[in-house]
């Protein structure tokens, strides 16, 4: 066990997950990034294998009392601090308590944005990245939310603002569900083989469809109606 090695790996760890954030320099940017999306995602996988790998090294170096306390205490924690890094980033991104946590986190930077508004300016609000604000129903702000690989990788979902405890009004009711995240936010799920981005005449909203969970969200996004 390499204490320089681990300083090295948990250097590299915070530097992935940051790479991959919305605090990153070139998430507000309109410039595709594909590229480091693959980069970040294969990267994990070797970051977790680098972990495991050290895990090994330390456990047998502490079974055998080779290093000392102090070391062995260190290495211990850098190891922790890589492992929680590289293995959290997809709890923080992707799964129902990890967006619950951003909107709740990001409460403040939000409150502003309950206004419905018309903006194309792609930025970040809280630790969410908004691509778009729309209105399509009257009175519900729509945050559509993207990801910190340039233009073109959203997400197909949206934050709604909607007062009360009923579900959000939909412009096309087949074409999205919701889930409430935080007080009077909302998720929307839109599904984009029943979504249609030109109506004839005046869109009437009606009360929206819930689900119960993030992870029903995601499959109706893919689900084929």
């Amino acid at each position: 066990m390499s204490i320089r090695r681990l300083f090295v790996l948990t250097l590299l760890s915070l530097i992935w997950l940051w790479a991959g954030s919305v605090y990153s320099p070139w998430a507000e940017d309109l410039d595709p990034r594909l590229w480091l999306y693959d980069f970040l995602f294969y990267s994990r996988f070797i970051l977790l294998l680098w972990v495991v790998a050290e895990a090994g090294l330390w456990f047998r170096r502490y079974r055998d009392g080779k290093a000392p306390s102090s070391m062995t205490f260190a290495g211990g924690c850098l190891l922790a601090v890589s492992g929680l890094v590289v293995a959290s980033s997809n709890w923080i991104a992707d799964t129902e308590a990890g967006w619950r946590w951003r909107v709740r986190l990001s409460a403040e930077a939000l409150a502003p944005y309950a206004v419905p508004a018309y903006a194309d300016q792609r930025h970040r609000v809280g630790m969410l990245l908004v691509d778009t604000q729309r209105e399509p129903c009257p009175d519900q702000a729509w945050l559509w939310l993207g990801r910190p690989f340039g233009g073109g990788t959203g997400i197909n979902r949206a934050l709604v603002y909607a007062g009360g405890d009923a579900v959000p009004h939909s412009p096309q009711p087949e074409a999205f569900r919701f889930l409430r995240m935080h007080g009077n936010w909302w998720m929307a799920y839109q599904n984009p083989g029943s979504y249609s981005a030109t109506t004839d005449g005046t869109i009437v909203c009606v009360e929206g469809l819930g689900v119960a969970s993030h992870a029903q969200g995601l499959r109706f996004i893919d689900s084929r109606l």
